[in-house]
């Protein structure tokens, strides 16, 4: 009964932020309506958003990272660093949808936490999934360097390696 209660509440939590980006009619009324949301609801939109990371719900989760990404923009300020741990359970877990990995890595990517960013290194050298790998591989590289990749017509390179002292 306790496991039925706590996957309704997560479906409950998640659906409550789709009406942030269902009210306004363009993205232009999203920015703005996001904005000027007062801090206290957006800390509620974050617990919630970490309820839907932990739901162990391949496409709840895939949503959530999604809706981190997309509030970080709209809240350049606002750091949602309660979602970085159970963002990066979710990239390093194998066993995870691979969907909701890659989204993970680009909610992490997006937050810019020095934890997630080593995640994202650390996945990118050890994940046996190559589509996973590869995204994180990219964005490792993007994230050393300060520039994109596709910018040298590269194609392929190999995971990053860490650095001593590091």
């Amino acid at each position: 009964m306790k496991r039925i209660t706590f996957w309704a509440l997560a479906a409950v939590c998640l659906a409550a932020g789709a009406p942030l980006f269902a009210a306004p009619a363009s993205a232009g009324e999203n920015e703005a309506y996001v904005a000027s949301l007062p801090q206290a609801k957006v800390d509620v939109i974050e617990q919630n958003v970490v309820i839907a990371l932990t739901s162990g719900i391949p496409g709840m989760q895939a949503d959530a990272a999604q809706l981190i990404r997309d509030l970080k923009d709209m809240r350049a300020e606002q750091s949602f660093s309660a979602t970085v741990i159970p963002l990066m359970g979710i990239l390093k877990n194998e066993e995870a949808d691979q969907s909701a990995r890659i989204l993970a890595a680009l909610a992490l990517d997006r937050l810019e936490s020095s934890m997630g960013n080593f995640a994202i290194t650390r996945t990118a050298l050890f994940t046996d999934n190559q589509k996973v790998k590869h995204v994180c591989t990219w964005l490792a590289y993007e994230k050393k360097t300060g520039r994109s990749a596709d910018s040298k017509g590269m194609a392929i390179i190999e995971p990053l390696e860490e650095e001593e002292g590091n």
